[in-house]
Formats: structure tokens, C-alpha cells, sequence
């Protein structure tokens, strides 16, 4: 039996954390979504995934962070795509919080019940955050301005010296990539957005930026409907590179970019593409050798993604209604893989199953009962159980309406958090974990076919039981002393020091034109290396194209 307590100052941080991440949730709600498909029942799935995340996910991320800590899990995501993205680990802790409010909607849960786990989660969340975005220093998107900066200055220099210069056919390439990459990422992710990230912008001088869009999950992977479906893929997972001109990009706590003007396809100056996995501790460049290798590489991964689009259609055309919302469940409920799959703790068993305690709002969320319940909880903000006093503004909400003009009523006293009573401080009469035995007390059900397949990585494709055992026996320098400790700051003031010059020469051993170059890099001599190669620097090509002097 655990003995947990909250002394006061956790308490005051829990609810200040609470409360930030709920209203970040609602603006995005409000600005940044909208939840409809006419293939998949997104809504049903999408309710109900929140109770599975609540039933069960502080079990299984406990059972990982007791092998790799939250810190070393926002390290790796730092470093290459190993399934914690922005967009996976905002769903991480909102699946579990939104499970949380809907319970205590009903009725069925009070805020202090399951406090361990409450607390679990949170600080999870945070800690791993903190150290996935270091060197921003910001654990919200929405806190920097919808910039979600994760890459490193030693990365982004070897991002931005290797990408080619866009001509007529790279960038039409790299326009259909994306197109079909988005297109056949939705489908698997049964019309949701989470295989889909963005990191960035990043600042090139000038009007240019870059930032990077990642593909997840393209292969046959956790999802047992790609079996067979997706085995004409090549790589499971891809990073685009795109340097643009004049452009402005935001990325948003859901990690997907948007860009003004939205079709900004001609004011692509350059390209990169990249595969990694968890297993990888760096990009491995993919197409890289020449502009034309790349633009044929990126025809050729489009034609792949039509080919599994098409058989993935077929394939969900054969569900039934039921199966397609339990796809949905899983697609979103496995956002928290990445602790079990980093720490090699990763069972399918425990991913491909609902809940039985969810299988109890089966008949309540049809189509019609899960939109309303949807708009009511987390945009009209409805509800006395989940309200505070009549005296309170929700700050999205109030927001909302003072910018709209003072016109109408005040927005209700709605308030998503549920923050935690300080009574129990003294009080303890409450639960601390929703299964007091733990992972077996989460049981369930599935009606799709289970998962037949080995999972795909760069290295070729491994058994559930090598993969486990690849990542119980994953090491990189890049996570060890004295390499882990240097960030942006340690490198301002020491890039003279031959540990960070080894650092920066880690990460360029595979660039094309950073090669053992170190840390003494600034974008002068970024240029002149590219200029070197025959290549124009990014500001030659800028500049020239503002006078209508690029050629293809």
C-alpha cells in the first residue's frame, strides 16, 4: 500500500498545472480543431478513449519511468522521432485529464479520488516536457507563441547545410509527398491528426524560416490493421525538411503546422528528408545524395503511400462500426507508447483491448450523444459538477467574448480542470490509484484481428521481443556525460572546448557537407560551404528569387 501525500506546495502546483493545461485544451478547442469525418465515428471513439486513458495509462507509464526517468525520455524525443511528439504527448496527459472531468461530470468520481495517480501524471507530463523542449524552455506551444522549437543548433545547422535547393520538380515533389503523406497519416490514424508533426519555425535570416514535418507510423507498426496493408512502405516513419521565403508558420500545441499564405508551395526554397525510430540516436538522411535523387525518392515514397491508401481503404471497409471506433480508441490511447517503448516494457497484449470499465458508455456515445457531450464539456463548458462559483471567468471563455465585443451573456462559470480540494491535506479519505492492484486489474475486450506482424525501424523489421530487447539494450553517447549536460547555453560560452566540438561532430558524421566541421559554426560559414559545393547559400537563393532570377 503506497503511503503518497500532497504537502501544500504540490498541491498549489498541481492545480496551477491543471489549470494551465485546461486552458490551453479549450483554446485549442476553440481555434485549432474540429472533429468530424464521414468515414470514421470520431466522436464515439474519441469520448471514449478518454476513459481508457484515465483506467489506465498511469499503470503503464509507471511501470516504464521505473526504467527510463521522464527527463530521459524528453532527451531521446529531443533527438530523433522515437513516438513522443508534440501532438502524442499533449493527448498523453489531456486523454487522462479529460477521462478525469468526464468521470467527475457523471458524477462518478470526485477531484481528490485516485490522487497518486493524479499526481503521477502531471509531473510525468511536465518533466518529460521540460526536457523535450530545453532549449526553448517552454513546456506549451501556446506559451511561445504557437513556436514549438525541440531541435538543437547542432541538428538545425546540419538540417539546414544538406537541404537542396528547390527547383520546379523537388518542389512539386515534396508538395505531393506531403499531400499523400497527410492524406494516407490520416487514414491510419482513422481520420485523426496524431501520426502528424511539426516542429519549429526556425529562424534563417531574412524573411526565410525552416521547420521540419514528420510522418509517424507509416509502416507496419503497433497498428494491426497495417499488417499486410502497409508492408510496400519503406519507411515507417519520415522527416521533411522545408526552408521557405516568406512565409509565416505556426505550430500549435496539436503539433500541426500552419502556414500563411496556406498554399505556400511556391515559396519553397529548400528540402531535406530523414528516417529515425527510438532506436536510432540520430536522422538518417533518406535520398540525400543529389537534388534529383531526392526528387525521385519522394515520387517514389508518394507512389508507396497511394498504393497502402488504397488497400487501407479496403481494409477498413470491412469493419464493422464497432471495430472502427475501437481503432480509434487505440489510435489515440497508444499517444503514451513511447515511455513502454523507449524503456522495452512494450506488450501489444496491453494496447489492443477497451477497457471494460469503458465497455459501460458503449451504448451511451453514438454519433449524436458523443458530439454534444463533446461540445457541452469542452467548448460551452457545461455542467454544475465540473462549474465553480457564479463569480468565475474562464479565461479562454471570458476571452473570447470580451474580444467578440462584450455582446451576449457572460460565458458559464465552466471550469475543465477540477482542481484538487486542499482539504485533503488533512483529509485523506480518498483513493490513490484507480486499479489498487495495478496492470491486472485493467482488463477487457477487442473485436479486431490482433496484431501478425514484426514492426518496422530502420534496421529492418523485429519481433515484439527484439524490439523490447533492442531497446533494453539501446545506448548513444548523445545520453551520457559529458555530451547529455551540453545545451544551447553550455555551448554558447564553451564551443571552443573539445567536448563540444565532439558533440557537434557526432550529429555531422552523416552530413553531406558538415562533416567534422565541430562547433565553430555560425550561418556565414554555413554559406560558404555550400557555396564551396557549387550550392548557393540560402541568402543568394532568397534574394535572387525575390527578383525573379531563380531558375529551374
Amino acid at each position: 500500500m503506497s503511503d503518497f501525500r500532497l504537502d501544500e506546495q504540490q498541491l498549489l502546483l498541481l492545480n496551477a498545472q491543471l489549470q494551465r493545461t485546461d486552458d490551453v485544451l479549450i483554446h485549442n478547442c476553440l481555434t485549432r480543431t474540429a472533429q468530424e469525418s464521414k468515414l470514421f465515428p470520431i466522436m464515439p471513439y474519441l469520448m471514449m478513449c478518454f476513459y481508457d486513458a484515465y483506467y489506465r495509462f498511469p499503470d503503464l507509464l509507471r511501470e516504464a519511468s521505473q526504467i527510463i526517468s521522464p527527463e530521459d525520455m524528453g532527451a531521446r524525443a529531443r533527438e530523433v522521432v522515437c513516438g513522443a511528439t508534440q501532438v502524442t504527448s499533449w493527448g498523453t496527459l489531456n486523454f487522462y485529464l479529460n477521462g478525469r472531468t468526464n468521470l467527475i461530470r457523471a458524477g462518478m468520481l470526485r477531484p481528490e479520488d485516485n490522487l497518486e495517480d493524479l499526481w503521477f501524471m502531471v509531473d510525468f507530463h511536465h518533466r518529460f516536457m521540460r526536457s523535450y523542449h530545453r532549449a526553448s524552455g517552454q513546456v506549451w506551444a501556446l506559451d511561445s507563441g504557437d513556436i514549438a522549437q525541440s531541435h538543437e543548433e547542432r541538428q538545425l545547422q546540419v538540417f539546414e547545410a544538406d537541404a537542396f535547393e528547390a527547383d520546379d520538380a523537388l518542389r512539386a515533389a515534396a508538395a505531393k509527398f506531403t499531400a499523400a503523406g497527410t492524406q494516407y497519416s490520416f487514414l491510419v490514424h482513422c481520420e485523426s491528426r496524431v501520426g502528424l508533426q511539426a516542429s519549429g519555425p526556425y529562424g534563417l535570416g531574412d524573411r526565410r524560416l525552416m521547420h521540419t514535418r514528420d510522418f509517424t507510423k507509416l509502416g507496419e507498426c503497433d497498428f494491426s490493421w497495417l499488417d499486410g496493408v502497409a508492408d510496400g512502405v519503406t519507411h515507417n516513419q519520415l522527416t521533411l525538411v522545408l526552408i521557405t521565403d516568406g512565409v509565416g508558420i505556426e505550430v500549435s500545441d496539436f503539433g500541426t503546422a500552419y502556414t500563411s499564405p496556406e498554399a505556400h508551395q511556391d515559396q519553397i526554397i529548400g528540402v531535406g528528408l530523414y528516417t529515425s525510430d527510438f532506436l536510432c540516436d540520430r536522422y538518417v538522411p533518406v535520398g540525400m545524395d543529389n537534388a534529383k535523387d531526392l526528387t525521385d525518392t519522394l515520387n517514389q515514397l508518394t507512389e508507396e503511400l497511394k498504393v497502402a491508401t488504397r488497400k487501407l481503404y479496403s481494409r477498413f471497409a470491412e469493419m464493422t462500426n464497432d471495430q472502427m471506433v475501437e481503432a480509434g480508441i487505440y489510435t489515440y490511447f497508444q499517444a503514451a507508447t513511447v515511455g513502454p517503448h523507449l524503456a522495452g516494457t512494450y506488450r501489444q497484449r496491453d494496447w489492443e483491448f477497451i477497457d471494460e470499465r469503458t465497455r459501460r458508455f458503449w451504448p451511451v456515445f453514438t454519433e449524436e450523444y458523443a458530439l454534444d457531450a463533446y461540445v457541452d464539456n469542452f467548448a460551452a463548458l457545461l455542467g454544475e459538477n465540473a462549474a465553480d462559483t457564479d463569480y468565475y471567468l474562464h479565461p479562454v471563455a471570458y476571452g473570447v467574448w470580451r474580444r467578440g465585443g462584450a455582446v451576449g451573456p457572460l460565458p458559464t462559470p465552466g471550469r475543465n480542470a477540477s482542481l484538487v480540494p486542499q482539504h485533503v491535506l488533512r483529509d485523506h479519505d480518498y483513493s490513490l490509484r484507480v486499479n489498487a492492484g495495478g496492470l491486472a486489474d485493467a482488463v477487457g475486450t477487442s473485436s479486431l484481428p490482433a496484431k501478425s506482424t514484426k514492426y518496422s525501424f530502420v534496421r529492418g523489421k523485429l519481433s515484439e521481443d527484439e524490439m523490447n530487447a533492442a531497446a533494453r539494450e539501446y545506448a548513444s553517447p548523445l545520453f551520457e556525460e559529458p555530451w547529455r549536460s551540453i545545451d544551447e547555453r553550455t555551448v554558447k560560452f564553451h564551443w571552443q572546448e573539445e567536448e563540444v566540438q565532439a558533440l557537434y561532430r557526432y550529429n555531422q558524421e552523416h552530413s553531406r557537407l558538415l562533416a567534422g566541421q565541430g562547433s565553430a559554426l555560425r550561418r556565414a560559414d554555413i554559406d560558404r560551404l555550400r557555396r564551396d559545393a557549387g550550392e548557393r547559400a540560402w541568402s543568394d537563393v532568397s534574394e535572387l528569387g525575390a527578383r525573379g532570377e531563380v531558375t529551374a
